[in-house]
């Protein structure tokens, strides 16, 4: 299919910011067919004193929700608050037939996480927490409002009410592997097992508990059965390994287990599935320890790894984008709140990431991680019941599919409990079918 070709005009006082714009465009036009020209006839204009017979989009993010100095590119927090309002320009309209609100300011907004760049409001683990996000969860979903931008954009650009997508659907499978064997450090199910008789007077949890821990079959029953299930649907499951840390946060298992973790990483390579990286608590802004952590594990493993995740989705948006990025890393599936299901970079797609310090896109791939199964289950953070858990999956699954995104789901190695096999399960039949 012809893409249809468009140039960007933007309003003169607007050219500062010509590197976020062409950014925004950047991801339009990776996701229908839809490409910039500078020779292009028709004309997507930015800002005030749109000539006639252009698609005008009104200025609403730049200039007047953030300030611009040598860190780079910032938010205007109480600026950005009002204009995320409705009718305050940056948000969509609930008819969804009007280009008037700043679609492009949208785009840039989400997938760069500009609104938690220096936020104060933290959790208990140092993350921005989906209570201080600008767009919240509408009954436990975060929908990708960066797609609907996207897709209003296209629709203009081509006249057609469903503009065709360039991107497709798939599931991506992928398992953060916090924990090895059926611990972390060997003497540590003993020393529960101790609380459990003498604290909380439960012989039958302490048997139960060095059962599992030491008699369980990891890390070789969970990681078989995961590849197992991806092979019966086509898929590949993606496993994202620690790298040696002392850090209590993390699982020294890079270090105290190397001939363990070197024959699964064989034996999942052999397989055909994916290896990555899950990088430890203190590596989002720590870009030394972030790389003697990931050089580390491909000494034990033999190879080289170019994905991942970040252990417990810690994330700052002015700096683990770069760290990743200068780290010679493709694919990033940090974004993610486990307090929802959805897309924390308003997008269903993988997108190019953005420097908020320098001002300028980096090649590193990201992609919002839209379920994952301790979020739903536990009680940690929620504690649906199956069909409830299955159906906000699906909803996720189905957004996907109207955007031609990827879809991915996370499931840690080494669940015991029936109820999140049974979940996951009925997620890929459904997804992966």
């Amino acid at each position: 299919m012809a893409d249809v070709r468009y140039r960007l005009s933007l309003a003169p006082a607007l050219e500062a910011f010509r590197p976020e714009l062409e950014f925004a465009c950047g991801f339009l036009d990776a996701a229908y067919h839809v490409q910039r020209a500078r020779d292009a006839e028709r004309v997507l204009h930015y800002g005030a004193g749109a000539p006639t017979d252009v698609i005008a989009v009104p200025a609403v993010l730049f200039p007047g929700c953030v300030h611009v100095d040598s860190s780079g590119i910032r938010p205007l927090v109480d600026a950005l608050a009002t204009a995320v309002r409705p009718g305050g320009g940056l948000r969509p309209p609930s008819n969804g037939r009007t280009l008037g609100y700043d679609a492009l300011g949208l785009i840039f907004m989400l997938l760069t996480r500009l609104e938690e760049r220096d936020h104060p409001a933290r959790d208990r683990y140092g993350r921005f927490p989906l209570s201080a996000a600008l767009f919240p969860a509408d009954g436990g979903r975060l929908h990708p409002w960066a797609d609907r931008a996207a897709h209003d954009l296209a629709a203009a650009l081509t006249g057609r009410s469903e503009p065709p997508l360039r991107m497709r659907y798939a599931v991506k499978l992928t398992h953060d592997v916090d924990m090895l064997k059926g611990y972390h450090r060997v003497w540590e199910p003993m020393r529960w097992a101790a609380g459990d008789v003498l604290k909380r007077g439960r012989p039958g949890a302490a048997l139960s508990r060095i059962r599992a821990a030491y008699f369980g079959g990891e890390p070789w029953h969970s990681s078989r059965r995961l590849m197992d299930w991806a092979e019966q649907r086509g898929i590949r499951s993606h496993f994202y390994f620690m790298g040696p840390s002392s850090d209590p946060r993390d699982s020294p298992y890079a270090a105290t287990m190397r001939q363990t973790l070197a024959r699964l990483a064989g034996e999942i390579r052999g397989r055909g599935h994916a290896i990555g990286f899950h990088a430890g608590f203190e590596t989002a802004t720590d870009p030394e320890e972030w790389r003697r952590q990931r050089d580390g594990l491909e000494r034990v493993i033999g190879g080289e790894v170019r994905e991942g995740r970040q252990h417990v989705l810690r994330y700052d948006a002015a700096a683990t984008p770069r760290i990743w990025s200068e780290a010679g890393m493709v694919l990033d599936c940090t974004p993610a709140y486990p307090e929802a299901v959805g897309f924390r970079t308003g997008t269903c797609r993988p997108h190019q990431t953005y420097d908020l310090i320098a001002r300028r896109a980096l090649p590193l791939v990201q992609l919002s991680t839209a379920a994952m199964e301790f979020s739903l289950f536990g009680g940690k953070y929620a504690d649906l019941p199956l069909e409830r858990a299955v159906a906000d999956t699906l909803w996720a699954a189905d957004m996907c599919r109207r955007y031609g995104g990827t879809f991915a789901v996370l499931f840690h190695t080494g669940q015991h409990e029936a109820r999140r096999w049974a979940w996951l399960k009925r997620v890929l039949d459904e997804a992966a079918a």
